[in-house]
C-alpha cells in the first residue's frame, strides 16, 4: 500500500460514517413489461461527507438543491462509483451526480462523489 492510500484510508476511517452505497446497473428494455429494470447492488461502506457551497460560479446547476461532496476511499471496493447511483448517508438518500477519481503512485486512491437529495 502507498503513503497516499493508507494516509487516505486512515482519515476516512476515523472520520467517516458508515454508510450504504447502491450501484445501479441500467437494465435493458422489457417489451413485454414496457419499461425498463434497473438492478441494485448495496455495498456497506465508510465515506466522509463535506457540506458543498453552491454559487453561479461553481456547480450552477446544483444551486437550491441540498447537495453534499462525499469522500470514499477506492482501496478494496467491489464497485466503481458512477453518476446515477445512490449514497444513503445519515438517513437521507443522495444520487449520484458525478464522480472523480484521484491518483496516487499509480493507483486511485480516493473518490471525490457529489450527490443531489
Amino acid at each position: 500500500m502507498n503513503v497516499f492510500a493508507k494516509a487516505t484510508s486512515e482519515a476516512i476511517e476515523r472520520n467517516g460514517l458508515s454508510s450504504t452505497y447502491k450501484s445501479v446497473t441500467q437494465g435493458t428494455y422489457d417489451v413485454n413489461a414496457g419499461s425498463v429494470t434497473n438492478t441494485e447492488t448495496s455495498y456497506t461502506v465508510k465515506i466522509y461527507m463535506k457540506n458543498l457551497n453552491v454559487n453561479q460560479f461553481n456547480y450552477p446547476n446544483l444551486i437550491g438543491k441540498d447537495t453534499g461532496m462525499f469522500y470514499l476511499y477506492a482501496g478494496g471496493l467491489a464497485f466503481v462509483p458512477k453518476p446515477q447511483d445512490l449514497i444513503i448517508f445519515n438517513s437521507k438518500t443522495y444520487k449520484v451526480d458525478s464522480v472523480q477519481s484521484h491518483a496516487a503512485q499509480g493507483s486511485i486512491v480516493l473518490y471525490r462523489i457529489i450527490g443531489v437529495v
